[in-house]
């Protein structure tokens, strides 16, 4: 892994990378201005084929507005610099292994991204119950996998949901029983596979 400054002007990008050879770049984006070198940084982690790496984004909390512009240009894996160490080690050690990942303080860090919007742009203002979606699983099924995925608890689900944690716990384990998963790096992995993660894009 290694830390790339958006500021830095002593050697190119590509130059940087095919030197150092990270598996995992993690670019700080402070303002606006940044973005720019970050989308460079996106591009040469998408088409660099000698060299392959991955890309997280590194936030400030002052830069959140940007998140959504972020997003839709192409980068799905984000924390804030701020994050608990742990958390940013975790997003490091998940995107190495091929997954995406979003700090929940990241996803939770504009209203029209919080559980509510999430749950609303998944199902509809009215989701039926009945209906069955991917693998059979229920509406309530699939989004309690949802956002187990993004990273939320079983205490923020239920409230979210107004369901007991032990119905959430429920409909987690008849879930995970139909797809055959069993722990949350499998379920974000499956997610992954199915496209999860590409909730801004479901807007366009």
């Amino acid at each position: 892994m290694c830390f790339v400054d958006t500021k830095r002007a002593s050697e190119p990008v590509h130059e940087f990378v095919a030197r150092t050879l990270p598996a995992v770049v993690l670019c700080e984006i402070a303002s606006s201005a940044d973005v720019a070198t970050g989308t460079a940084i996106r591009r040469l982690a998408d088409t660099e084929t000698e060299y392959p790496f991955t890309l997280i984004y590194a936030l400030s909390r002052a830069s959140a507005d940007l998140i959504r512009h972020i997003y839709v240009d192409g980068v799905s894996s984000m924390v804030f610099t701020n994050d608990d160490n742990r958390d940013i080690r975790a997003a490091i050690a998940s995107v190495a292994a091929g997954h995406h990942h979003i700090s929940p303080a990241v996803f939770r860090s504009l209203p029209d991204l919080h559980i509510r919007s999430f749950y609303s742009l998944l199902n509809g203002p009215s989701p039926a119950a009945s209906r069955l979606s991917e693998g059979n699983l229920s509406v309530r099924e699939e989004l309690v996998l949802k956002l187990i995925a993004y990273g939320f608890s079983t205490k923020e689900i239920a409230a979210e949901m107004r369901l007991s944690t032990k119905t959430v716990d429920t409909y987690r384990a008849r879930g995970t029983d139909k797809l055959s998963l069993s722990s949350r790096a499998s379920i974000v992995k499956y997610g992954a596979s199915k496209g999860w993660f590409d909730i801004y894009q479901q807007q366009n």
